[in-house]
């Protein structure tokens, strides 16, 4: 059994973060890994049994822990308990930083994160490149040293798709701001133009609650998705968990050549001329060629490579090529 000990963020969460804690609890249950944690600042998940006072998970990240996972944090990552543990050599650094707002698009930001010029939000942290042995990173850059490591499709996500529940919305297009980007905005309103046109149900107004929300998702066909302040963002996947068709800004998560997204279901864009472009494809489809059940055998592969515990196992793999376990 591999022994990790998690530091978390000292204030808020962080959603790379809850993703490979997601990841872990399912492997926990299936009796693969042991692992404690620093803070109670992970609402999301059901952690309190597992969180150690400062001494104790010192203790347990020097003398007991096989890895030691950091996890970076918007507010407070916290190296400097990092530090009082002081094992360098079996730390693992998730990245899950963004430039936030509309920085993903200014190329004086990516140029400024390249030569690691640019120290706000979105930088590579180079001091943890050199002295942790694996680093994770949400969004690109992925420089030599750096493995993509996206969100992926968490155990909550799931929580309302079932075989008795019927696909009656044709699409859904949600978000909790639509003022980062604009896109956004243009997206939502040019699918309620389009479904008004075209006689399709869709659902665009926020959902009071995360419940309704995956609710929502679990009813529908086709989701859309566009970044926020990355171009990895939950709602990506979120629609992937519920088996929908996707239709999505261009997806910059995974390096140009890789192919790990390359799925029937996913539609993507590159400006709105191109969106309306796929809409009325994907329109066309749903009322000639759509089958629910035409999409198990993709769905399946889907969950498979990039559900939580996918990723999880990426970083356990990682560090048994680095023979760190």
């Amino acid at each position: 059994m591999i022994k990790i000990a998690v530091i978390l963020p000292t204030k808020d969460w962080d959603y790379l973060a809850n993703t490979v804690l997601d990841g872990l609890f399912q492997m926990k249950k299936e009796g693969k890994v042991e692992f404690f944690l620093s803070s109670d600042s992970f609402a999301r998940l059901p952690i309190h049994d597992l969180i150690l006072s400062q001494d104790d998970f010192i203790r347990y990240g020097r003398d007991e822990s096989d890895l030691i996972f950091l996890a970076w944090g918007k507010n407070k990552t916290d190296s400097e308990l990092a530090e009082k543990i002081d094992c360098w050599g079996k730390t693992v650094f998730i990245d899950g930083s963004e430039p936030g707002r509309d920085g993903r698009y200014d190329f004086n930001i990516q140029r400024d994160i390249l030569s690691g010029r640019h120290k706000g939000r979105g930088s590579v942290n180079f001091d943890l490149l050199s002295r942790c042995p694996l680093y994770f990173r949400r969004e690109k850059p992925y420089l030599s040293g750096i493995i993509p490591l996206p969100y992926g499709i968490e155990s909550s996500y799931l929580k309302y798709l079932n075989s008795s529940v019927k696909k009656d919305i044709d699409f859904a297009c949600i978000f909790g701001q639509e003022e980062f980007p604009v896109l956004r905005k243009h997206a939502r309103e040019l699918l309620e133009e389009y479904c008004r046109k075209e006689g399709f149900i869709c659902v665009t107004e926020r959902t009071s609650s995360e419940d309704e929300f995956y609710q929502i998702l679990a009813r529908s066909k086709v989701g859309i998705s566009i970044g926020g302040g990355g171009y990895d963002t939950a709602r990506f996947w979120e629609i992937l968990a519920n088996n929908c068709f996707l239709l999505t800004e261009t997806i910059d998560i995974f390096n140009s050549d890789d192919r790990s997204l390359n799925y029937e279901r996913i539609y993507e864009f590159k400006n709105l001329h191109d969106y309306w472009y796929q809409l009325e494809k994907l329109g066309k489809f749903l009322r000639t060629d759509y089958n629910q059940h035409n999409l198990e055998k993709e769905y399946g592969e889907i969950i498979l490579k990039h559900s939580s515990k996918a990723r999880a196992t990426t970083i356990l793999d990682a560090a048994r090529g680095k023979s760190l376990i």
